[in-house]
Protein backbone atom coordinates (compact mmCIF):
# COMPACT_ATOMS: atom_id res chain seq x y z
CA UNK A 1 0.00 0.00 0.00
CA UNK A 2 1.37 3.39 -0.97
CA UNK A 3 1.82 6.15 1.58
CA UNK A 4 -0.99 8.21 0.00
CA UNK A 5 -3.34 5.22 0.06
CA UNK A 6 -2.51 4.57 3.71
CA UNK A 7 -3.19 8.24 4.57
CA UNK A 8 -6.53 8.17 2.76
CA UNK A 9 -7.53 4.93 4.49
CA UNK A 10 -6.67 6.43 7.87
CA UNK A 11 -8.71 9.58 7.19
CA UNK A 12 -11.70 7.48 6.15
CA UNK A 13 -11.41 5.40 9.34
CA UNK A 14 -11.29 8.58 11.43
CA UNK A 15 -14.49 9.92 9.90
CA UNK A 16 -16.47 6.76 9.21
CA UNK A 17 -15.45 4.14 11.75
CA UNK A 18 -17.53 2.81 14.57
CA UNK A 19 -21.04 1.48 14.78
CA UNK A 20 -24.10 3.51 13.83
CA UNK A 21 -26.17 5.07 16.58
CA UNK A 22 -29.63 3.71 17.36
CA UNK A 23 -31.07 6.90 15.86
CA UNK A 24 -29.19 6.30 12.59
CA UNK A 25 -30.28 2.66 12.44
CA UNK A 26 -33.90 3.71 13.04
CA UNK A 27 -33.65 6.28 10.22
CA UNK A 28 -32.31 3.65 7.80
CA UNK A 29 -35.10 1.24 8.78
CA UNK A 30 -37.61 4.04 8.10
CA UNK A 31 -36.01 4.58 4.67
CA UNK A 32 -36.38 0.87 3.97
CA UNK A 33 -39.99 0.94 5.21
CA UNK A 34 -40.86 3.93 3.02
CA UNK A 35 -39.49 2.17 -0.07
CA UNK A 36 -41.38 -1.02 0.76
CA UNK A 37 -44.57 0.99 1.42
CA UNK A 38 -44.31 2.67 -1.99
CA UNK A 39 -43.77 -0.65 -3.76
CA UNK A 40 -46.63 -2.40 -1.91
CA UNK A 41 -49.06 0.40 -2.64
CA UNK A 42 -48.20 1.04 -6.28
CA UNK A 43 -46.75 4.51 -5.85
CA UNK A 44 -44.58 5.94 -8.59
CA UNK A 45 -40.82 6.32 -8.35
CA UNK A 46 -40.99 10.13 -8.00
CA UNK A 47 -42.34 10.42 -4.44
CA UNK A 48 -39.76 7.97 -3.15
CA UNK A 49 -36.98 10.00 -4.76
CA UNK A 50 -38.42 13.23 -3.34
CA UNK A 51 -38.61 11.80 0.20
CA UNK A 52 -35.08 10.44 0.02
CA UNK A 53 -33.53 13.50 -1.60
CA UNK A 54 -35.16 15.77 1.01
CA UNK A 55 -33.99 13.66 3.93
CA UNK A 56 -30.54 12.79 2.66
CA UNK A 57 -29.88 16.34 1.46
CA UNK A 58 -30.63 17.79 4.87
CA UNK A 59 -28.47 15.23 6.65
CA UNK A 60 -25.57 15.80 4.24
CA UNK A 61 -25.88 19.59 4.73
CA UNK A 62 -25.31 18.91 8.42
CA UNK A 63 -22.10 16.98 7.87
CA UNK A 64 -23.82 13.56 7.71
CA UNK A 65 -24.85 14.09 11.33
CA UNK A 66 -28.49 13.05 11.78
CA UNK A 67 -28.57 14.22 15.38
CA UNK A 68 -27.32 17.68 14.44
CA UNK A 69 -29.91 17.97 11.67
CA UNK A 70 -32.71 16.96 14.05
CA UNK A 71 -31.44 19.40 16.69
CA UNK A 72 -32.06 22.17 14.14
CA UNK A 73 -35.68 21.07 13.71
CA UNK A 74 -35.30 18.66 10.80
CA UNK A 75 -37.96 15.95 10.61
CA UNK A 76 -37.30 13.22 8.04
CA UNK A 77 -40.10 12.57 5.54
CA UNK A 78 -39.63 8.82 6.06
CA UNK A 79 -40.20 8.90 9.83
CA UNK A 80 -42.41 6.05 11.02
CA UNK A 81 -42.52 4.02 7.82
CA UNK A 82 -40.62 1.14 9.44
CA UNK A 83 -43.58 0.60 11.76
CA UNK A 84 -46.20 0.29 8.98
CA UNK A 85 -47.05 -3.30 8.10
CA UNK A 86 -49.09 -4.89 5.32
CA UNK A 87 -51.88 -5.38 7.83
CA UNK A 88 -51.91 -1.63 8.53
CA UNK A 89 -52.11 -0.48 4.94
CA UNK A 90 -52.03 -2.25 1.60
CA UNK A 91 -51.06 -5.69 0.44
CA UNK A 92 -47.98 -6.63 -1.49
CA UNK A 93 -48.24 -6.63 -5.26
CA UNK A 94 -45.25 -8.92 -5.40
CA UNK A 95 -45.86 -12.67 -5.58
CA UNK A 96 -44.78 -14.56 -2.44
CA UNK A 97 -41.22 -15.87 -2.64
Amino acid sequence: MSEKTAELAERLREHFSGPMSEEEVEFLRDVQGAIEFAIRNGLSFAPVLLWLSHDLGEIVRNGCDLGKAKAQGFQPKVTGYSKITEEDFGESEEPPA
